[in-house]
């Protein structure tokens, strides 16, 4: 959900505070994923790594990708308690949230009484995830409100870090009411402090520090932990984070006797095998030993690919949740690879294929979310390309494949530009006035085609956000993707022209809580003819939007907007000049408006990077 909050801060202090802290972590991140041969590159091993940890995790709409070493640089931001160390010794603890993401407050309220125990033993660092807008606005994937609350609980730790856990385990028990004053005073904070930090430049400036801090760990999921620098994936109790954190504290009184195990991720002693806690969390408690299932996994890969298809990461992930799995590389140009295409068919590489015993394993059968991520091929299994990231073409069979989804035309010196919105997105609804500038631009020289963010099962698949069954979603509720259809239905008529009038005129006068009622007023003023998209939306609406959410999985699109110039993702500038010399790129005899660019576009490139 997009979302603003209006700061009191020049531009110049902005920019000089966002370097200070780029310099202080060392490496500000870029999200400049390759594109090969069209396909978006996705966050490689994001999806195995969520359902790998126990527990749920909520994804940021954030591609960044930075050293994740988890230590969030030297910035003291989101420091609790002193970082003097203690005779023990001291250890790192990280955690990156979102803070009103139910799975980030149950890793809060687990840790608090474990830190309250071992004190200064413990160095731990809280940071948000959460999207820095340049120009002193944020997003927030659960709205303005998480945005407020970040703030609040870093200007909280800053001036009362003693009591800011105290503060947070309170807000936690209610997060989404608005009276944070009450927990403020129950856990003895300084509010007024507290309020004048978030209303503030101070507040805006803790958070864009925070937000870099997340970036630098490359913490996309919340939550996101680091203990000792290292990626945690264990128990999400407080004794599993007690019995981790003891690791590295020899001779802490709170760490003598200590059950043997909490859960079975407590279980790693003996390398190769299954371990299994038996009698959890009790005096009694035991870690039991088996050998894993053995099997096979067939790796097909291009050795023409290069790095874009290396897969020792996702072999890594995959030895660790198959204990016993073993590797075979196959290469699409010799026979075997070639019938491995053929009998599974496959489009893109790497691609993984599990021996049906995959099923038998212990991972599987105590995982299930590990589940989704396989799709069922015969008797074997084969991992998603949306799970490994898969983008490269098995075969030119299969590109052309792939364009002839997309309707692109190659070689027709007619360059398209597909741009996926959501109707009432604001940064997709600034995509739409861009592609219109640049339509003002390069007029038909170029093929413009609207497509629309389809999801499935969103907020639960219930009539407020779905149509056909939950099967066709959109995030801004039922009446935005009745706004994308009524929307196709006019470009799919009328053309380009009559659909950015249309288009133009809802994103001004409508929103998604009266699109449904306030669209004929528009179309009428524009002199549409409005009983023929009411009844396109009728009759072919659903069939529409299910023909987008093929689309939307096959170039595994999942945010607004997203765009594609002549089948590739584009990832440059989000303006009009970005958009236009990227297309005219493609052409192979260039028009004379490509000779003379506007040299800055109408809408500016720092109010349209964010995305629903």
């Amino acid at each position: 959900m997009a979302t603003k909050k209006t700061k009191k801060k020049t531009a110049v202090k902005k920019t000089a505070t966002k370097k200070k802290v780029e310099t202080t972590v060392k490496k500000e991140l870029k999200s400049k994923e390759p594109t090969i041969l069209g396909l978006p590159q996705t966050p490689a091993l994001l999806l195995l790594i969520v359902i790998a940890f126990a527990g749920g995790i909520y994804i940021s709409n954030q591609t960044d990708g930075g050293d994740a070493t988890g230590d969030g640089g030297d910035i003291k931001t989101g420091t609790v308690g002193s970082t003097g160390g203690s005779q023990y010794g001291t250890v790192k603890l990280n955690f990156y949230v979102m803070s009103m993401c139910p799975y980030g407050t149950q890793v809060l309220d687990a840790i608090k009484p474990v830190l309250d125990k071992l004190g200064d033993a413990v160095d731990f660092k809280l940071n948000f995830i959460a999207t820095d807008q340049g120009d002193g606005t944020f997003q927030s994937l659960h709205g303005q409100a998480e945005v407020d609350e970040n703030i609040r609980q870093l200007c909280a730790n800053k001036y009362n870090p003693d009591k800011y856990m105290d503060y947070i385990v309170c807000r936690n028990k209610d997060i989404s009411s608005t009276d944070w004053e009450t927990c403020a005073n129950q856990a003895g904070l300084d509010t007024a402090k507290v309020k004048q930090c978030v209303e503030g430049d101070e507040g805006a400036t803790l958070h864009s520090e925070s937000i870099v801090n997340s970036n630098a760990a490359n913490a996309q999921g919340s939550p996101t932990m680091y203990l000792a620098g290292q990626l945690y994936g264990g128990g999400r109790d407080s004794l599993s984070f007690q019995r981790a954190l003891c690791q590295h504290l020899e001779g802490h009184p709170e760490c003598m006797g200590l059950p043997a195990c909490g859960q079975d991720t407590d279980c790693t002693a003996e390398q190769g095998k299954i371990g299994k806690c038996e009698n959890p969390g009790e005096e009694n408690a035991k870690c039991v030993y088996s050998d894993p299932v053995e099997f096979e996994i067939v790796v097909l890969n291009d050795k023409d690919c290069g790095a874009a298809c290396d897969t020792t990461a996702l072999k890594q992930v995959l030895e660790q949740l198959f204990i016993g799995a073993s590797f075979r590389d196959v290469d699409v140009s010799t026979d075997e690879g070639k019938k491995l295409i053929e009998d599974y068919e496959l489009t893109v590489a790497p691609a993984y294929i599990f021996e049906p015993k995959v099923t038998t394993t212990y991972s599987w059968i105590n995982n299930p979310r590990i589940v989704s991520a396989f799709e069922r091929k015969g008797d074997s299994y084969k991992l998603s390309d949306e799970a490994t990231g898969a983008t490269w073409f098995v075969s030119e069979e299969a590109k052309n494949k792939y364009s002839e989804a997309i309707g692109l035309t190659l070689g027709d010196n007619k360059p398209q530009i597909d741009f996926f919105v959501m109707s009432y997105c604001p940064y997709g609804n600034q995509a739409e006035e861009i592609v219109a500038q640049v339509y003002d631009i390069l007029g038909d020289s170029v093929e413009y085609i609207p497509r629309y963010v389809v999801y499935e099962n969103y907020g639960g698949g219930g009539t407020d956000y779905c149509l056909d069954e939950g099967k066709l979603c959109s995030m801004h509720g039922i009446q935005e993707i009745n706004q994308d259809i009524r929307e196709l239905c006019v470009y799919n008529d009328l053309g380009i022209g009559k659909y950015f009038e249309f288009v133009m005129e809802m994103n001004a006068k409508c929103n998604s809580g009266n699109a449904d009622t306030c669209w004929t007023n528009v179309a009428s003023g524009l002199k549409l003819d409005t009983e023929k998209i009411a009844a396109c939306e009728t009759e072919q609406g659903v069939e529409l939007m299910r023909s987008e959410r093929e689309l939307n999985v096959l170039l595994r699109v999942s945010g607004s907007p997203t765009i594609f110039i002549e089948g590739e993702q584009y990832a440059g500038a989000r303006s009009a000049t970005g958009f236009a010399s990227a297309l005219c790129a493609k052409f192979d005899s260039k028009p004379d408006a490509c000779d003379d660019l506007p040299e800055d576009a109408a809408v500016p490139v720092a109010a349209a990077q964010g995305s629903c």
